[in-house]
């Protein structure tokens, strides 16, 4: 096949010559020594990858299509809606597998050879110096290392089979990537895996202090309401608790559909009850789906923590003498 020449030898050849030139190299790397412009690069693979995308978008649009027409036939009986669109809907699953094929193929993967490619490149050889060649060097065995999963990508759509055939070419694509990199650097083996190596765990570390940056005004702002908590009862309502200064604070409501009248909320800790307790609020008339912001002062703290009901106390006459107890909700606090 030539492998060891320039970029000169692949005139005249077929589209299924590029392709074979393509698995050539994803089984022989060490014997590649091609260097090709960034340019070149990307239109060797356009050429190589002409067939297997065709393949895929094929075998994609059949599985889909089978698979849309077999789950349509199955659930259409239960569903007039599903029965109703059974007869496209097959062939628009077909034409999304396809796409899916082609677009993974022919868009993705070059996107992803000239990302990678210049990561690599920036940290292994600009920054860290590991490397000796220029950039189209690096884009070239980039190149190489896609091959894998580019020949492979129609057995992706198979079940089971497409999900080992995935684990086989990234492993196999990571192999070629080392043989192939230190190829085009001129460097051993060990410092091309180290520059690879080094380029994934820098990148992974600036994403991940990215996304800390970007979360920690979140976790910031939600750490009150992490430290307080309220578990209301059926037909209850408590929200925007918080604790400060030996004062509970919360939003409460009910949905009881029972007139309220002379309410107070009492707040009563675990292990008491309500005639031993002083720290309330009083409400007056607590009308359902109304909601009514409520401070019940003097409450004490115990290792740091406040835990107890919000015990409400109510009549629903005023000729009523004994009022109704209900359990509005539980109320937490860690210090």
């Amino acid at each position: 096949m030539g492998l060891t020449n320039g970029a000169t030898n692949n005139k005249g050849l077929s589209f299924w010559g590029y392709t074979k030139k393509a698995l050539d190299i994803a089984l022989h790397p060490s014997s590649v020594n091609q260097s090709y412009g960034v340019g070149d690069a990307i239109a060797f693979y356009y050429k190589a990858a002409i067939i297997p995308a065709i393949a895929a978008a094929v075998l994609g649009f059949v599985l889909l299509f089978a698979f849309g027409s077999i789950a349509l036939g199955i659930f259409g009986a239960f569903s007039p809606f599903l029965s109703g669109i059974a007869a496209y809907a097959p062939a628009l699953m077909g034409i999304f597998g396809a796409v899916l094929g082609l677009a993974y193929v022919l868009l993705l993967i070059p996107i992803g050879i000239i990302v990678d490619g210049a990561i690599y490149h920036f940290f292994a050889k600009t920054l860290f110096k590991l490397w000796k060649n220029d950039i189209s060097k690096t884009i070239t065995a980039t190149m190489y290392a896609t091959f894998p999963a580019m020949l492979l990508m129609w057995a992706f759509f198979i079940p089971i089979l497409g999900e080992v055939v995935a684990i086989v070419a990234s492993i196999w694509s990571f192999i070629v990537l080392i043989i192939s990199m230190a190829r085009q650097q001129q460097v051993s083996g060990w410092r091309a895996f180290g520059g690879i190596l080094i380029s994934g765990i820098v990148l992974s570390i600036i994403i991940v202090a990215i996304e800390f940056i970007f979360l920690l005004p979140v976790l910031s702002s939600t750490s009150p309401a992490i430290s307080s908590y309220c578990i209301p009862n059926t037909g209850f309502v408590c929200s925007n608790t918080s604790f400060s200064n030996g004062v509970i604070s919360a939003g409460v409501a009910q949905s009881t559909g029972i007139s309220m009248i002379k309410s107070r909320l009492f707040f009563v800790p675990f292990g008491q009850n309500l005639s031993t307790v002083d720290p309330s609020y009083y409400i007056g008339n607590f009308s359902t789906n109304s909601l009514v912001k409520v401070k019940i002062g003097g409450v004490k703290e115990v290792n740091n923590s406040v835990l107890g009901n919000l015990t409400l106390e109510y009549y629903t006459s005023i000729s009523q003498s004994t009022p109704y107890i209900k359990v509005l909700g539980t109320f937490g606090y860690y210090g």
